[in-house]
């Protein structure tokens, strides 16, 4: 057989989809032409397919060589660097590709995938809908048109549609699923998005990180906390050191009350070993001792937009000493807005680190010669937790966003306060606990959005009413079966959930049936939704706690709203939250050592209404009294930690 008429072949088989056929022909052309371009690309994407992407990747890499012109090969080449999320080499051949032929679908789709990634999400709508106009049925175009529609909020439900449209043309697409499930998350369709998880897991046999992930989301939103633990180290076991997958696991073990507070710490430390092996390390050896100017202090978030850090932390940006501090920050914000603008003001320099590798931001902060970088994120979305592990600044600490150890030994302190972080906590704690003058936060509530304080519902209602605004992970069944026992003992009384994920009729009864299934009678029990949930307050009489992690912001809405908070004492720190906020205001005697001490204190406060009326009517007074809105205090009180962790850094150089 002629060359000309196997290659012509073999491109027919590839395209009847008959691989092995059109593999077995490209072999043979390549031992006569070994430096075949055309050959080379072509069996490169077959054997991509097989998974065999270091090889695929290897013949790629000869295409080119032997014609940089190689279109094909460069889109291939450019697919691959985007899913290893080499993102500097895919756009290298992605541009190449596009100096050949700008006007190809293929390549037009993986410029969007590079800007999204960039946050540039107008101009990656632009380039995915020109793909679309050249070849309609493209289905990685429609499906990352319909994906950049669900980041920017557009029409949530048509993008829903269109991925599904997709995914019926092209059933077998992993990336659609996953695409889906993240579209019905956004949606506020819970269980649809599990089910597009399950699917994609299905298609992956199970061996997809990405799937995995998915899943474990799904059941973390659900409050289903063993399914998703279980998901999570099954993913884990793939990669051990993916950073996003390690963060939401560590974010998730918080509230698993089946670990002890030993296994928890455990997988803090391990963790935090993995993420840091191979991590260039700074020396600080020739650094002179800090004194006869100002501190530089280097503020590392992806929370500084209006978020509920922002309530927390700009009290204390705002009441820094500037004669005595230079004030950085770090921002790694996604989606700025009017509150990013707003905290600019509060820095004396402000870089913007969304695009830079771990490696450019720690060069940045060593660069800028920085004397403590504080971590704001800990565990959760957004967090530069890598670039912590460098040790780009001599004096490292964590403080406010997460509340827990970072497990990292390059992390120097963790600030917390006597309530806090009490006697006996530091063996949990991977940092040196460094506590400051209680409380250790500051709070500064949207006071436009906090609801009028309104008489205690049980006065109208003829019954009390124990209510809930945490998120749905920090529900385990254990506690269930406490507040459960709470109701039988106070009759008549009911059990309000108000979450977001409740405007989702489909995980309401989920969750109905996962309470049935714990005794609970359903009709005393409210699964519910409140547009402005500081409305949501006003229908509790009593709002109950969680354990092993306690609730933070949301215990102190209820208490600003006037609505007293029942909690109960756990681990250190996430257990320790309602001390923290409930001993400074002199409130210490509703936070309980055992589970009955809390069903019983909730008892009591349940059958005296006219104590109820007091309390709601004198709370809010008593919060705006405290030391929580001295925000001067927590801000002299911050700043006296600083300075004794500079003073302990020189005395060690001394």
């Amino acid at each position: 057989m002629k060359p000309v008429v196997m290659f012509a072949k073999a491109v027919d088989s590839q395209l009847a989809g008959r691989t092995e056929e059109a593999k077995t022909l490209y072999k043979k052309l390549l031992r006569y032409y070994p430096n075949s371009s055309e050959v080379l690309g072509n069996l490169a994407v077959l054997v991509k397919k097989d998974g065999h992407v270091q090889l695929a990747e290897q013949m790629l890499q000869r295409a080119i060589r032997a014609n940089p012109e190689n279109f094909s090969a460069l889109t291939t080449l450019a697919n691959i660097k985007l899913a290893e999320k080499n993102f500097a080499e895919a756009k290298r051949f992605n541009d190449m590709a596009l100096n050949i032929e700008p006007e190809n679908p293929d390549a037009m789709v993986n410029e969007g995938v590079l800007l999204i990634r960039d946050n540039k999400l107008d101009e990656a709508e632009w380039y995915f809908w020109q793909a679309m106009q050249r070849d309609s049925r493209h289905a990685t175009a429609r499906m990352n048109f319909a994906n950049v529609r669900r980041l920017k909020r557009d029409n949530l439900d048509a993008s829903i549609d269109m991925l599904k449209s997709v995914a019926a043309q092209d059933p077998e697409n992993t990336i659609v699923h996953l695409m889906i499930c993240a579209a019905n998350q956004d949606a506020q369709h819970y269980v649809e998005a599990l089910r597009a998880a399950e699917r994609a897991l299905e298609i992956t046999k199970g061996e997809s990180e990405e799937a995995l992930n998915a899943m474990a989301t799904s059941h973390v939103i659900l409050g289903e906390l063993e399914e998703a633990m279980s998901y999570y180290e099954r993913s884990q076991a793939i990669d051990p050191t993916n950073v996003a997958t390690g963060t939401a696991y560590l974010f998730t073990i918080n509230y698993d009350d089946r670990k002890t507070q030993e296994q928890v710490f455990q997988e803090y430390q391990r963790l935090a070993a993995l993420l840091s092996k191979d991590k260039k390390q700074y020396s600080h050896r020739l650094r002179p001792p800090v004194k006869d100017r100002r501190i530089r202090i280097g503020y590392s978030s992806p929370d500084f937009y209006t978020h509920v850090v922002s309530y927390f932390i700009e009290p204390i940006l705002r009441n820094h000493d500037r004669s005595k501090f230079e004030i950085f920050a770090y921002a790694n914000v996604i989606k700025p807005d009017e509150h990013t603008v707003y905290f600019k003001k509060f820095f004396d320099k402000w870089v913007d680190v969304v695009q830079m590798s771990d490696e450019e931001m720690a060069a940045q902060i060593k660069a800028d010669d920085i004397d403590i970088l504080i971590d704001l994120a800990g565990h959760t979305h957004g967090n530069r937790l890598p670039v912590f592990a460098m040790k780009p600044a001599p004096i490292q600490a964590t403080y406010l966003g997460f509340g827990y150890t970072t497990g990292f030994e390059q992390m120097d302190y963790f600030i917390g306060d006597k309530n806090f972080c009490p006697p006996g906590s530091d063996p949990y704690f991977s940092e040196t606990v460094l506590n400051i003058e209680a409380p250790v936060y500051a709070y500064n509530p949207p006071r436009h959005r906090a609801a009028d304080i309104v008489p205690p519902p049980a006065l109208s209602k003829g019954y009390v009413t124990f209510g809930t605004m945490t998120r749905m992970i920090r529900l385990n069944n254990r506690l269930l079966a406490v507040w459960r026992e709470i109701l039988e003992r106070v009759p008549g009384s009911k059990l309000r959930f108000d979450q977001k994920t409740f405007d989702d009729p489909d995980t309401v009864e989920r969750f109905y049936q996962r309470l049935e299934g714990l005794g609970y009678d359903r009709s005393r029990v409210d699964l519910v939704s409140t547009p402005e949930h500081w409305n949501g307050y006003k229908e509790f009489d009593i709002a109950l706690d969680c354990w092993p992690h306690n609730a933070g912001t949301t215990t102190f809405e209820a208490l600003f709203s006037g609505v007293p908070v029942i909690s109960k004492r756990d681990r250190v720190s996430v257990g320790r939250l309602s001390d923290m906020v409930l001993e400074p205001l002199g409130l210490g005697d509703w936070v309980a050592d055992t589970e009955q001490q809390f069903i019983d204190l909730a008892v009591k406060l349940a059958s005296d209404v006219p104590a109820l009326a007091e309390i709601r009517s004198t709370l809010r007074d008593r919060m705006n009294e405290s030391a929580f809105f001295d925000f001067k205090a927590r801000a002299r009180g911050l700043e006296e930690g600083f300075i004794e962790m500079v003073r302990r850094y020189n005395e060690e150089r001394a």
